[in-house]
């Protein structure tokens, strides 16, 4: 299961006619429209369901899965999450990340002192901020390039604070 990323989540039927409506937690909402199949996950629960038909509406994702005709069988899917294999997310630029990709890198000050290791990235809307820990403290730092260096080879971020952004 670790070689799969989520890509949405059921929140509930919609209408009556086996339609599902989806809470998409991708960047790219686009890719629905693409796929020809999702597994389905919930708890130790995995099922693959070919994609019949897709339609936005408003913030939300609407499907069509095969063999899911009525609304019984929607409601049935309540919760569960829709996730794809690694291979098919969207190819990023130079210099972009997937969060999940940065997890646990250590990071490193400039001149070299370990400052922790990345335990999580808050997104804001604005700049992504990394929750960075060293087991003692916690340190929040904006994932701008001003201050920050991935060095995806040896998973490592090196950061240049700007003074005082540590004693926060």
């Amino acid at each position: 299961m670790s070689d799969l990323i989520t890509i949405g989540k059921i929140t509930k039927q919609q209408g009556n006619k086996g339609e599902l409506r989806v809470l998409p937690l991708t960047d790219f909402p686009e890719r629905f429209k693409y796929l020809e199949s999702v597994l389905l996950v919930r708890g130790e629960s995995t099922e693959k369901k070919e994609i019949e038909k897709v339609r936005f509406h408003k913030k939300f994702i609407i499907i069509k899965l095969a063999g899911v005709d009525n609304i019984g069988q929607a409601i049935a899917y309540r919760d569960y999450l829709l996730k794809i294999p690694v291979e098919q997310m969207v190819p990023l630029l130079e210099d972009q990340y997937y969060i999940f990709e940065l997890l646990d890198y250590q990071v490193y000050l400039k001149e070299g002192e370990l400052l922790g290791t990345v335990q999580d990235i808050k997104t804001t809307g604005g700049t992504d901020i990394f929750i960075i820990t060293d087991g003692k403290k916690e340190y929040m730092i904006p994932a701008a390039r001003e201050f920050i260096t991935v060095k995806q080879d040896c998973q490592r971020i090196i950061v240049d604070p700007i003074p005082g952004l540590l004693d926060l």
